[in-house]
């Protein structure tokens, strides 16, 4: 790694940091100030969410990062202008099918309006926060960390005003809640995408041959999403079917404060491809390890300070939330070995992106998915809520030691 990487990459961190700390505290003020249920239907929301960008992230944004270094500028502008076209072919279809559902569950619930009011917005909010990632994808292609720094420093102000307002006229529920990711992730989209307007001619046969090319490159990494998405997002279906919404809450309110580890493995993640694609590409593959170890490393200390501060305060965590949500401690415990394991599979994961090894990364994401989803019936109904966390951990350490044995593979081909 070149030493005048290091200041935009610190300042790549800073500004992931400050999004985990917006999601944060948006996660503590819905679990505070809402209704367990209501705090259970935002979790659930917010999962559509992450679904969506998960598989934008497979089938978009990882093929984009590493693809783009081989075009020349105009191939790359008629490249980036088609994507950006061809993502709303990919996405917005099966999102008006989700909507539609909602709507329909609502009515079969005889709640018609609220439903039809979480659908729309949830399609409102989905649309520009994929929009708003595909930009923040480009700018971590060029590196270009003050732009993304801007966008998340406007994101973060917009959704603390914007929560303050909420929490102030006493309207915190599900639905404003969401309302206010929304308007954060628009505001950060206008101020990025000026820098992406293109007058680049595009129809459909390059929107066609763009969407193959990353195909071609990514169905791989689409099989390992869909494997990562059934191990992250199922649990939180299969706990609310077996437990209830309330017993959600308990579990997502205990993961909130352990989440901006998860949050920075991501920001590290897109980092490591946006610069491992660019070493590999030239053969550098000392200088990768060398580059994987120490983001390892730094996330792995991070999580360690983070984690024991977290256990140190968690009595006082508790307190905060309030009494709907007393005896979370031990949960909290578990959702910090949980994100252990995590950081390692994610950064360990991202660097066989980068080397190419598409097709048994999937096959391990299965293995570790299909674990994880089966004892979690097992444990749930055996243990209870912690059961749900335990499943997860399972999943990712199969996962991660897997992944692992093909990367050292990988180092010493």
């Amino acid at each position: 790694m070149h030493q005048n990487d290091l200041p935009k990459i610190i300042t790549a961190v800073f500004s992931q940091g400050m999004l985990s700390i917006s999601n944060f505290t948006i996660g503590i003020i819905m679990a505070k100030y809402c209704e367990k249920s209501e705090y259970g239907m935002y979790v659930i929301l917010f999962s559509f969410i992450g679904i969506l960008g998960g598989y934008q992230k497979g089938i978009i944004n990882a093929p984009l990062m590493t693809l783009i270094h081989n075009k020349n500028e105009h191939e790359q502008k008629i490249y980036i202008s088609s994507l950006s076209a061809g993502k709303n072919y990919l996405f917005l279809p099966p999102l008006l099918v989700l909507t539609l559902s909602m709507i329909v569950f609502g009515f079969i619930s005889r709640v018609p309006g609220y439903y039809l009011k979480e659908g729309v917005v949830l399609f409102a909010v989905t649309t520009i926060f994929l929009s708003k990632e595909f930009l923040r994808v480009l700018n971590f292609v060029s590196m270009d960390t003050k732009t993304i720094l801007i966008m998340d420093l406007l994101n973060v102000i917009v959704v603390f005003i914007g929560m303050f307002f909420l929490v102030y006229y006493d309207i915190v529920s599900s639905l404003t809640g969401i309302v206010i990711l929304g308007v954060g992730y628009f505001v950060a989209y206008l101020f990025s995408r000026k820098k992406y307007i293109y007058k680049t001619s595009i129809n459909k046969k390059s929107i066609k041959s763009a969407l193959l090319e990353n195909w071609n490159y990514g169905k791989w990494v689409f099989l390992g999403v869909t494997s990562s998405l059934l191990q992250e997002r199922g649990y939180i279906y299969i706990v609310t079917a077996l437990l209830g919404l309330s017993t959600l809450a308990e579990i997502s309110a205990s993961r909130l404060f352990l989440v901006p580890i998860g949050l920075l493995s991501l920001s590290s993640a897109q980092i490591v491809i946006a610069k491992g694609s660019k070493m590999v590409a030239s053969n550098n593959n000392k200088e990768f390890r060398d580059f994987v170890f120490s983001f390892v490393s730094v996330s792995l200390g991070i999580w360690f300070i983070y984690y024991i501060l977290i256990l140190l305060i968690s009595d006082y965590i508790v307190l905060f939330l309030g009494e709907k949500y007393a005896n979370l401690q031990m949960l909290i415990a578990i959702w910090g070995i949980y994100f252990f394991i995590y950081t390692i599979r994610m950064l360990i994961g991202t660097a066989l992106i980068v080397y190419g090894h598409f097709k048994k990364q999937a096959a391990y994401d299965i293995v570790g998915s299909t674990l994880a989803i089966a004892s979690c019936f097992f444990l749930i109904s055996i243990i209870g809520r912690s059961g749900g966390i335990i499943s997860l951990i399972i999943g990712e350490a199969a996962t991660m030691l897997l992944y692992l044995k093909l990367y050292i593979q990988a180092r010493h081909a």
